[in-house]
């Protein structure tokens, strides 16, 4: 049994390297043109060091408050699709929902949001609430599934009704795992975010963009090198939050 597994996985295995055109060699063809693309970048343009910075905190800016907005808008959410707080008339419905929505990517969304608002951060920040929303209500119920029914059942016992059962019993259980996953969806917001510059919705990802299709690679280079330090540092505070969390 194990060897027919074995021998299938192998097959499905080079099918997707035959389908999907995998071939080492065009790679060890390309590397030279790859250290050029690298060489034509150095050394870094600081020149525009100014520019590239205020998109960096445009991107912050727009992964913050995107986050912080969706973080509260899951909350209810987490609740309805949580299998053993939901009645099944709301979970499935809320669960098919999430699942539909959670499917669209960050950047469809915000090309969907700068058709509709017009170019600049503010979509940016639309296009993290909706994906981070679902993804957050996602996280959010599964902590809320896991939880231990001892308390729930003791503050039912006393007569309170079912808001106080999920105050006081259920909440205070999550609460520390539903800020780690909002850290954690942060960190990965500041990512996403470099990148929606692409489509029009502001931050560091439009001057990258830009220095791009200008074809000026120190700029680009120097555009690079602050969202590198930008996500490092991000994520360094946000791990050293969460482990605290946690």
């Amino acid at each position: 049994m194990k060897r027919a597994a074995f021998f299938v996985g192998l097959v499905v295995f080079a099918w997707l390297v035959w389908d999907t055109s995998a071939d080492p060699a065009r790679l060890a063809r390309g590397i030279p043109w790859i250290f050029d693309f690298l060489r034509r970048m150095m050394p870094p343009d600081f020149r525009v060091l100014p520019s590239v910075l205020a998109g960096a905190v445009t991107t912050v800016e727009i992964a913050l408050l995107g986050t912080t907005v969706a973080a509260a808008l899951a909350l209810p959410l987490g609740f309805l699709s949580a299998r053993n707080v939901a009645g099944r008339a709301v979970f499935y419905p809320a669960r098919a929902l999430l699942n539909f929505f959670r499917s669209v990517d960050t950047l469809v969304y915000a090309l969907v949001f700068v058709a509709a608002v017009g170019l600049g951060p503010f979509p940016g920040v639309l296009a993290v609430i909706a994906y981070t929303t679902t993804s957050l209500a996602k996280l959010y119920s599964e902590a809320i599934e896991g939880i231990e029914r001892g308390p729930v059942d003791a503050i039912t016992a006393t007569g309170a009704t079912r808001l106080q059962v999920l105050r006081f019993g259920v909440l205070p259980q999550v609460l520390p795992l539903f800020l780690s996953y909002v850290l954690y969806r942060l960190e990965t917001n500041i990512r996403a975010a470099t990148i929606l510059g692409f489509v029009g919705a502001g931050g560091i990802g439009f001057y990258l963009q830009t220095y791009l299709r200008m074809i000026d690679y120190p700029a680009a280079s120097t555009t690079l090198l602050v969202t590198v330090v930008m996500v490092m540092l991000v994520d360094a505070a946000s791990s050293r939050l969460r482990a605290k969390l946690i």
